[in-house]
Parts: structure tokens; sequence; C-alpha cells
């Protein structure tokens, strides 16, 4: 806007202020015309609602908040009818009327498969997570391990001749979580004990006892994520079983896993004269004499105070794939470990 045009404006709003405020003061005093009852830094003369506070833009008063939800009605899309900042002032829907809003709701138009289902299976998880937290402090899993042994799938393993052996170390869930079948888009707790019962089982100790029990054999740790799930070689240190396990001696070797060329770790009976190169093709070890063995474990209610774990033997070889051997439940009390029941 030009300068003169600018100063007209300016001389035209000042001499309208004194119009108002003329008009005031046939009315009020001069003190109650300035006067500023509400603190709202808009004079008497000039406040529509002298007596409330409210915004210049708005001459003074309060904006309007027809439904009372804290969300003015200029900024309200739903001015009528109460509902929260964060949906502008509508309340959330509920399409099917099953309680639970549409967006906590992964069934929002069906009622009979509903939101409470899915927090009931979040609430179970997470109480199963902290129950079994406490439990795995609580438990032995050396005793497992020697009443696995006892089992004859294991025996007949630790007897066959093959030189090398593989040691898939699960790291997942075998089966439903705490005796649950939730709904594949539930919203699931954000925590699991996989970790905690994968350092429990393999510790130091038990891997000894295995150890002594396989005799004369090359063992390699394997990562396998869930009992199908893919399978690879510990290539990185963090990832290295016998380092951070401190178990001695151990050896690095090569691996090439379907054209990728990587380290393996493994212990031997003796110091090997030749590094170890392994070449796999698929699932399957080329040109290697081996067979493999997992033991998956899953903590699982029992009923609603104790917990009893979920064991699954899985054994292969170079001639055949996976073979389940062993699914049955088992508890630890009292510092020992016993069989509880088959799994059906």
């Amino acid at each position: 806007m030009p300068l003169f045009l600018l100063s007209i404006a300016c001389q035209a709003q000042e001499n309208l202020q004194n119009e108002v405020l003329k008009k005031c003061r046939k009315e009020f005093s001069k003190k109650k015309c300035l006067s500023d009852y509400d603190e709202d830094k808009i004079p008497f003369y000039q406040d529509k609602c002298p007596e409330k506070a409210g915004p210049e833009e708005n001459n003074g008063c309060p904006w309007p908040d027809m439904d009372k939800d804290d969300v003015i009605d200029k900024d309200d899309s739903c001015p009528e009818v109460a509902g929260p900042m964060e949906n502008n002032g509508c309340p959330w829907p509920d399409t099917d009327g099953d309680g639970v809003l549409d967006k906590d709701d992964p069934y929002p138009t069906n009622p009979n498969k509903n939101g409470k289902e899915c927090e009931k299976i979040y609430a179970t998880e997470k109480v199963c997570y902290e129950k079994t937290v406490e439990e795995l402090s609580k438990t032995d899993f050396s005793g497992l391990i020697d009443l696995l042994f006892e089992e004859q799938d294991f025996k007949t393993f630790l007897a066959q001749p093959k030189k090398y052996i593989f040691i898939k170390k699960i790291i997942g869930t075998v089966g439903a979580e705490c005796g649950n079948d939730p709904y594949y888009d539930c919203k699931h707790f954000e925590k699991n004990n996989n970790n905690d019962v994968f350092v429990k089982l393999w510790n130091k100790d038990n891997f000894n006892k295995i150890r002594k029990k396989l005799g004369n054999k090359t063992i390699i740790p394997l990562i396998s994520y869930g009992t199908d799930g893919y399978s690879h070689f510990e290539e990185n240190d963090h990832e290295n079983y016998f380092l951070t396990n401190k178990i001695t001696p151990f050896y690095k070797g090569r691996f090439n896993d379907n054209g990728k060329i990587g380290n393996i770790y493994y212990t031997a009976p003796q110091k090997p004269v030749r590094e170890l190169a392994i070449t796999q093709k698929g699932n399957n070890m080329t040109g290697l004499d081996y067979a493999s063995f997992s033991i998956a474990v899953l903590p699982q209610f029992y009923n609603d105070s104790d917990i009893e774990y979920l064991v699954q033997l899985t054994f292969s070889d170079d001639k055949q794939g996976d073979r389940r051997a062993l699914t049955k439940y088992y508890r630890f009390n009292d510092g020992k470990w016993f069989f509880s029941r088959v799994f059906e």
C-alpha cells in the first residue's frame, strides 16, 4: 500500500476510535470507558464483552464453544457435539457399535470381531511376559538338558557317526504365544521372552554338556528364527556364541552361503590343520557329512499362576530334511524339571 494511502487508513481508524470513545463518554465516565475490567488489554469502550476476557480479533469476546469440549467453534468440525481436539472436536466413530472406537478396532464394521478381543490378548501377553521374566530368574535350565538327554530320539542322535554337528539355536516362538491363537492383525505386547530363554538355555554349562555327549565331533552353531525359519551362520563377533559365552577353544572358518561369503565359528576336538570351508546351497551343506538338531523352548501359562515350557526337538542330516521328534510340556518346580504332558 502506498504511504499516503496507509496514512489515510490510519487516520480513519483513529477517527473511528475517537467517535466510539465520545459515544461511550456520553453514557459512562471517562474512567470507565478507558478501564479494562476483564484484563484482556482491550479498553471498555472498544470491548464488546467488557466483563469476559477475549481476543482482539473477536472484539474482546471469548470464542464460543457451544458443545463445551474445549475446541472453540471456529476450529470445531462438530461444534454441536463434543469431541477431542485430536479429532478436530468431533467424537471418535464406532461404526459397528461394539463399544470399541474405529481407531482402535481392527474390525470397525464387524461387531462380532471387535477390539475387545485384541485388548484382552494384549493384556494377557503383557501379564505372560512379566510373569515369565519373574519365573526365568528362578529357573535353572541345566536340568532340562539332562532330561532331554534321556529321550530315545536324542540318544539315537548322539550315537550317530556324523563328523559335523550343527546346533540350531532357535530365536522365536513355537506355536501360539501364551496359549493364545490371536487374530493376525491384533496389536501384540511389544516385548517377548525369546532372547531371555535363549540365553538361559544356551549357557556355557549346557553347551559343554552337549559337547561332552557328542564326543569327537566338530560343532557349528546356527541361528534360526522360528522352527521353520531361515538359519544362518554366526558371521559377526556380536553373534559369535563362543566369544559371547567365553567358550574355548574355538576356531574361525569360511562359508559360501548361496553366494554370500563370510565367517563361521566352530569347536573341534583338536586344532584343525586347515581352515574349515563350508558351501551351502538352498538349505543343504554340499559335500559335508553332517547332522543337526535344535531345541525350541516356549514358556506358556499352565494355569493362572504356573508356567510350563513347550519343548520341541528337531533333528536332520545331509540325507533328510528336518524331522520333528519331540513336542512335550515340561515344568520346573522346587529346583527340578519334570515331564508335564504331551503336546496335542
